[in-house]
Parts: structure tokens; C-alpha cells; sequence
């Protein structure tokens, strides 16, 4: 097939406006706002009544609320990281090469070489740990809640859960959930603000530059914004340990904050994408083909943003619609050009996140918006994204590769034209300059470089469109498209959020069809190399290493893979001694995460009155670790406050377990268990699938 046809996918795209009463013929003529009412209802599954959700009687959606460190799990490396069995072995296991460990160093040197009220609001943090919420999807009025929990608490028999913490079961599916978030009665609108519908990409950023001015925090005090406030510092405290004591996080709180909050949105939704597999692919074979009974089948996104927005215009005291003018090049009607003069310590727009922007941008925006708008947010980022990405791979070519690439016409039409301004403004700064000898030495030929160049520009935009997709998924309710091989990820994408409507030969396709400006695109890409060139000027080395590495493939978290047979663990392990004490532990016990050995239940690594697995489950998996116990073959799961015996991977010839090594049997790795104890990590259904947890405290 040499030619894609959108036209099925925009037809359906149309019939489900619609149906919902959003086609070009409902929208009005004026300038004013309508909205179209139609109130979603609920059943309540504790008093059996169904109710809309309003401001003075709010209904809300059972939530877990937990820390998680999967996507801090993430490594650069394809290859699967093994448990080391030997010296050698361990000297080349790697620990910092994951996306936790990145993200740490990065947000060191932003604070290093910017000012904290700048980079706050660029880049995102929660990778390790975050939030994570699920959900099972049922809902019940906030004041039932209360009795209930009340009634949990009356309880005299042992409880297994923690009522004083917030814990419950739900009342219908018996799910721990420790947490509730509040629906907002816009839920049950159609999700679109009707307006007069901009002619063109520049009136609707204009329209959009005044949503963020004229979208004000919601003040008044209800049963709702009270609901809400109580969602929110039960997310903040399942991660409190972790940033509390960050430097930032008194002196510049509001931003602090407002990062906080913006980064929930961003690590649930790249959590949904580690449990699709790491990419939006529905062929197998793709990712790690997780099961369907593994991912999610109820979302708690939308009700979460809903939370998450109304906290966000609270915090953003700074003036977002300037940093929206400085992405799009669209400044108001009548006032002065937009203007890009670099101030002292800010961070250039070529090393602001796309995807951090646009969660930023969809917060601050008001939620029910027409599709149209959220596809111009995506346009306008997009084109932002393709310029850094083209920056990134300039600074890893070879002087004759840029000299190629010099000769070209400039432009922002093709990617010829646009690597060819890229290298001529910025060789202007003498960015080029560090590591000329080591450039010199490749091999590589720039006239055979076109076509392999544009696959990595879309490899690396990737991570960015599977983002918007998932937003414009769950927003708008439109299902994702049908993706059949790796290939034709990106062509799908781009089409499905609307960056390309027109059908065109395969031949012709590649990146750069995809960019779409609200203003003249040569100007405003000088002014993001010009912006970025004085801050080269100051601080050579660190721009050209902020370029370096500023988008990453990153791979899917995994356990470390374990021997095949149990006697290689046994040997090296059982007389190894602690890191920590330099003893050598009885309970001999190895995180599957990271390969660390803990001493497990002594008193010889207490740190803060907290056992030495405790407190690596904190550090290393965010309130989660899985520990291989040496001595009895064993994985012990701690989940928060609570631990228990999850069972064992490794099983004799006839597939059973030999529980305390008494029978002295051969034991050998059953890959289907440590698949499953791998799923049930990633999919955050510890909580779920194991019924026999004890409270810890603190002392394994």
C-alpha cells in the first residue's frame, strides 16, 4: 500500500462529534461562551442511589493512592540487567544508568546553572518515586464515605487494613483503596466549550492565550473544593519522605508545587504506557506484551486532572500565557512582538520538556475544550520538540556532516532546511567547537545521512506523541488507533492527533509534514538558537551537554534476570557479606530491583529506627521492593506498611518449591512466576493479588 488515507479515521472522528453535538453546525455565531448541559449520574454503591455529582453533595471515585518507582526503573540499555553471580559480574552492573538516576542529576545541574523559578516549570520530576492512582471504578457520595469509614473504625476485631490511615475496602468488589477523588460536575457536561470556531492555527493560539489568562482558580469554599483539597494530601502524602527536605521546596514553593502536581499527571500517564507495553503498538511481540487482564480496565485520568487543575491555577503565580507566546510565536493582537531577550539564570525554551509543557498547559487550560484547541497545544509543542530533537542530533555529528548540512538552504520546510538554520545559528556560538578532534575522527557519510536521520527524529519524538495520544484519549473519550507494527507508530500519531489531515504518498512522508506554525517559523526558530547561543556564550560545556543527552530512548523497567539454576545465587551469596555492617547476614536477602544485599530483620543497619529492607524498599522501589531471601529461596514483597511471602520462583524438577532449602534438591528458575512477580510489580497489583500481608513495622 503506497498511500495512507486518514479518511476513515476522520470520519469516525467526525461522527463522534455528532453524535455529541460538537459538528460545525452547534457552534455559535457570537463571541460568547455556551455550554451544553447534560448531567452525568452515578450510582452509589453504599446507598444504592443514583445522583449527579454537584458542589454541595460531590460523588467520588474509589482510589489507591501509592508511591511507584517503575518509570525510575527505566533504563537506557536494551539488553536485560543480570543478577551478578560472580566479582566480575558486579563490577559491571551498572546502577546509574536509569531514568531515576538521570532526572537526579539533571534537576542538579538545572538548579546549578538557572534560576529554581524557572526550571521548576520546565522539566518534571516524580520519576522516582510518584503517584500513582488506580481505580475499580465504582463510585459513592463523600458523606456515605464517612459513615462508612466511621463504621470500619467501630469494628473490635483485628482489622487488616488501616482505617486510621485512610484505608477501606470497597463496599461492592472488596478492593483496598485508601483514598476518593471528588467528580466534578463539569464531568457531566459534554466535554467541549462551544465557541465561535478560529479560522486558523494563529486565532486559535490567540484564543488559547486567553484561556490562560482568563482561567482563574475556583475560590469558593464547597464540599467539593474541600474534596478535592483532601485527594491532594493524600497524593502528597504517599511521597512526602522524598521531597520534603528538597532545597527548592521552601524557597520557591508555589512552583515547587505546582511541578509537584503537574508531574502526578505526566507519571500516570507514562505508567499507562509502561503497562501497554511501552509504546501504543496493539500487535504482539511489541514491549512486553503484557496480558489484557494486566492493564488497566477502568481509568481514574480524567477525575484526576480535574484534582490536579484546580490545584494548578491555585499555585501558578507566574504568568504562563508568556512562556505559551514564547513556545507558539504568537504574541496579542495589537501588542508588541513577541520578544525572546534572554534573561539572567532562565532556562532557554530549547531545554523545556514538550511533554512537562503539556501537562502544564492542559492543567491551566479549562478541561472541557474543544478537541480543536488541544490539537493547536500539540501543534504548537510539537514544533518544538522536532527543533530540539534536531539540535540533539547536530551536536553528535561529525564536522563533515555539519558542513553538509551548512550548504543547504535554511528553512523550516523539510529537514534539510531545517538542520541547515540549526547548524547556522548555532556554529555562530561556537557550541560546534568542543570535541572538534573527536568529531573528526568519524567515518560517517552526510549524503547517505538523510533518510537515517529523519527515522531518528521520529524514534525520538515517539515518547511525546504516545503522551498527547493518551490525553487526547482519555479527555475526549476517542479510542487510540489501531497500530500494527513499530514501523507505523509515528505515521498513526500523527495522523490520530490531527498534526497531519491530508493523505499522502508513503515516499513523501517523514517528520517534518508534521509541523504546523502559528507564526513565521524561520523567525521564531532563530529566536529559540539566538536565545539559546548567550547561554552557550556563559556556559559552553554545560549547553552543549544539557543537547547532548536531552532525549532519551528509554527501555522497559524489568527485574534483574536470575540464573537458571538456584546453586549459582546460593554459592556466591549465602557468606557474602552486608555493604553496610560488613557482616554476613542470616537472612541473607537480594533486591530484584538493583541487586543490593540487606540485612534482613537485624538491628546491625538500622537507620531511624527502621530496618535495613524497610528502608532500601523506600529508596530503591518507592515503598515497593522484591527480595530474593538466599537462605530459604523465598521472595519476600514489602508494599508500603505491610510485607509478605510471596512465594517462590525457584521450583525442582517435579515443580515444587522446597521451602528453607530442607529437601536439598535441585532447584531451577520457573520463568512463568518470575513473569508474574514481574506483571504484578508493573501493573502496581501487589495490593490486589496477595491476601496474606502483615504490618512490618519497620523491622524487616
Amino acid at each position: 500500500m503506497s498511500k495512507y488515507d486518514p479518511s476513515t479515521q476522520l470520519e469516525t472522528s467526525r461522527a463522534m462529534m455528532y453524535e455529541e453535538g460538537l459538528s460545525s453546525m452547534d457552534w455559535n455565531e457570537d463571541e460568547s461562551s455556551t455550554l451544553l448541559a447534560s448531567k452525568k449520574e452515578y450510582d452509589c454503591v453504599i446507598c444504592n442511589q443514583t445522583t449527579p455529582s454537584t458542589e454541595d453533595k460531590p460523588m467520588g471515585l474509589v482510589v489507591l493512592v501509592q508511591s511507584t518507582s517503575i518509570l525510575g526503573h527505566k533504563r537506557r540499555g536494551s539488553e536485560h540487567m543480570e543478577l551478578p553471580t560472580s566479582d566480575e559480574e558486579r563490577l559491571s552492573l551498572r546502577r546509574d544508568n536509569t531514568l531515576g538516576s538521570e532526572y537526579e542529576r539533571r534537576m542538579e545541574d538545572y538548579s546549578r546553572y538557572f534560576d529554581h523559578a524557572s526550571w521548576l516549570v520546565s522539566i518534571n520530576l516524580g520519576w522516582d518515586p510518584g503517584v500513582h492512582l488506580q481505580t475499580c471504578g465504582h463510585h459513592l457520595h463523600l458523606d456515605c464515605l464517612k459513615s462508612y469509614l466511621l463504621s470500619l473504625r467501630s469494628q473490635q476485631r483485628q482489622q487488616s487494613i488501616a482505617v486510621d490511615r485512610g484505608e477501606y475496602w470497597c463496599p461492592l468488589c472488596r478492593q483496598l483503596a485508601n483514598s476518593v477523588l471528588p467528580l466534578s460536575p463539569q464531568l457531566g457536561e459534554s466535554a467541549a466549550m462551544v465557541r465561535s470556531r478560529p479560522a486558523s492555527l494563529p486565532s486559535m493560539v490567540s484564543e488559547l492565550t486567553n484561556f490562560l489568562k482568563e482561567n482563574p482558580p475556583n475560590t469558593v469554599q464547597s464540599s467539593l473544593s474541600e474534596a478535592m483539597v483532601k485527594a491532594m494530601e493524600d497524593m502528597t502524602n504517599s511521597v512526602q519522605h522524598k521531597y520534603k527536605n528538597k532545597p527548592w521546596a521552601t524557597t520557591h514553593q508555589s512552583q515547587s508545587l505546582f511541578q509537584f502536581v503537574s508531574s502526578i499527571a505526566r507519571s500516570n500517564l507514562e505508567v499507562e504506557l509502561v503497562q501497554r507495553g511501552g509504546s501504543l503498538c496493539t500487535c504482539p511481540g511489541v514491549g512486553l506484551d503484557l496480558p489484557p487482564s494486566l492493564i488497566p480496565k477502568r481509568s481514574c485520568i480524567v477525575p484526576l486532572l480535574h484534582v490536579l487543575a484546580m490545584h494548578g491555577r491555585l499555585l501558578a503565580c507566574w504568568t504562563a500565557w508568556r512562556s505559551w507566546q514564547d513556545v507558539s510565536g504568537v504574541c496579542e493582537p495589537g501588542g508588541p512582538p513577541t520578544s525572546l531577550t534572554p534573561l539572567e539564570k532562565e532556562v532557554p525554551i530549547l531545554l523545556r520538556d514538550p511533554s512537562a509543557l503539556l501537562t502544564q498547559f492542559i492543567l491551566l487550560l479549562p478541561l472541557h475544550l474543544d478537541q480543536t484547541y488541544f490539537s493547536s497545544v500539540v501543534k504548537v509543542l510539537y514544533n518544538l520538540l522536532y527543533f530540539q530533537v534536531l539540535v540533539q542530533l547536530s551536536c553528535h555529528m561529525a564536522e563533515s556532516e555539519r558542513s553538509h548540512w551548512r550548504n543547504k538552504v535554511a528553512g523550516v520546510d523539510s529537514l534539510e532546511a531545517a538542520m541547515a538554520m540549526i547548524v547556522h545559528h548555532l556554529e555562530q556560538s561556537q557550541l560546534y567547537q568542543l570535541y572538534m578532534e573527536e568529531d573528526e575522527a568519524s567515518n560517517s557519510l552526510p549524503s547517505t545521512k538523510g533518510k537515517d536521520l529523519d527515522i531518528q527524529v521520529q524514534r525520538l519524538c515517539l515518547p511525546f506523541l504516545r503522551i498527547a495520544s493518551l490525553l487526547r484519549h482519555h479527555l475526549y473519550d476517542q479510542p487510540l488507533p489501531e497500530v500494527t507494527t513499530p514501523q507505523s507508530e509515528f505515521v498513526r500519531l500523527v495522523y490520530y492527533l490531527e498534526l497531519v489531515t491530508e493523505g499522502m504518498d508513503w515516499k513523501r512522508f517523514n517528520a517534518a509534514v508534521a509541523l504546523n506554525w502559528a507564526s513565521d517559523g524561520s523567525t521564531l526558530v532563530a529566536s529559540w538558537c539566538e536565545q539559546y547561543a548567550v547561554f552557550a556564550y556563559n556556559s559552553q560545556v554545560a549547553a552543549r551537554n544539557f543537547l547532548v543527552d536531552q532525549h532519551i530512548t528509554w527501555h522497559q523497567p524489568r527485574l534483574l534476570r536470575l540464573p537458571q539454576d538456584y546453586d549459582k545465587i546460593f554459592q556466591y551469596y549465602h557468606r557474602r557479606q552486608c555493604s553496610q555492617c560488613h557482616s554476613v547476614p542470616r537472612e541473607s536477602s537480594i533486591c530484584l530491583l538493583c541487586g543490593t544485599l540487606v540485612c534482613l530483620k537485624e538491628n546491625c543497619c538500622k537507620q531511624h529506627n527502621m530496618c535495613e529492607a524497610v528502608q532500601h524498599s523506600l529508596d530503591c522501589g518507592g515503598g515497593t521492593s522484591m527480595y530474593l531471601v538466599v537462605t530459604s529461596s523465598y521472595i519476600i514483597v514489602i508494599r508500603g506498611k505491610r510485607a509478605c511471602l510471596w512465594g517462590s520462583v525457584y521450583l525442582d524438577s517435579f515443580g515444587e518449591e522446597d521451602r528453607e532449602l530442607k529437601r536439598g534438591k535441585p532447584l531451577y528458575l520457573s520463568t512463568g512466576r518470575y513473569q508474574l512477580l514481574e506483571q504484578q510489580w508493573l501493573a502496581h497489583r501487589f495490593d490486589h493479588t496477595n491476601k496474606k500481608w502483615v504490618w512490618h513495622r519497620d523491622a524487616l
